[in-house]
C-alpha cells in the first residue's frame, strides 16, 4: 500500500543509464558532453485508476500506465479500469507475483477487451530476486515476478 503523503507526487528522472547495445546511439552519448537526454516523469497516484482519472489528466495525458503487483484477477474493481484503459488507448503494463496470477489476469483482460494481450506474459527481468514465502501455492512467487500488458 502506498503512503498517503506520496499521493500525487511527481518524480522526474533525467539521469539514468544508457543502453549498452553496440550500434545504439545512446551508447555514444555516454561520453558526449552534449547529453540531450529525455526526461521521464512519473506521477504516483493512490486509488482506483478509473476514479482518479480526472486528477491524472488534469496536467497532461499519460503516455504509459504502470500497475505493479496489480492482482487484476483477484480484484473485480479492475474491470472499469481495464475498460477505461481500452477506451483511451494508452499502453498499460502490469506485473503480478506468479505466472498463474498473470495468466488469470490475462484471461480477465482479454474477456473485457475482446483482444489478446499486447505484451504477452513473461518473466520480469527486474523482479524482486528473492521469492515470496507462499507455501500454500507451492509455485514460484516474486514481487513483480511476471510482466504483461495491453
Amino acid at each position: 500500500m502506498m503512503a498517503a503523503y506520496r499521493d500525487g507526487e511527481v518524480v522526474n528522472i533525467s539521469s539514468y543509464p544508457n543502453c549498452s547495445g553496440e550500434s545504439c546511439h545512446c551508447r555514444s552519448s555516454i561520453a558526449s558532453e552534449n547529453l540531450n537526454c529525455s526526461e521521464v516523469t512519473l506521477k504516483i497516484w493512490k486509488g482506483l485508476y478509473h476514479e482518479r482519472y480526472g486528477d491524472i489528466v488534469k496536467d497532461s495525458n499519460p503516455h504509459l500506465i504502470l500497475a505493479p503487483n496489480a492482482g487484476v484477477a483477484a480484484y473485480p474493481s479492475w474491470m472499469p479500469t481495464i475498460e477505461m484503459i481500452r477506451g483511451i488507448g494508452v499502453p498499460a503494463i502490469f506485473t503480478d507475483f506468479c505466472e498463474e496470477a498473470a495468466h488469470l489476469a490475462s484471461c480477465c483482460i482479454s474477456s473485457i477487451t475482446g483482444q489478446p494481450l499486447g505484451l504477452p506474459i513473461q518473466v520480469n527481468p527486474f523482479r524482486q530476486p528473492i521469492a515470496e514465502n507462499n507455501s500454500a501455492l507451492y509455485i514460484p512467487c516474486y514481487s513483480n515476478g511476471f510482466v504483461f500488458g495491453m
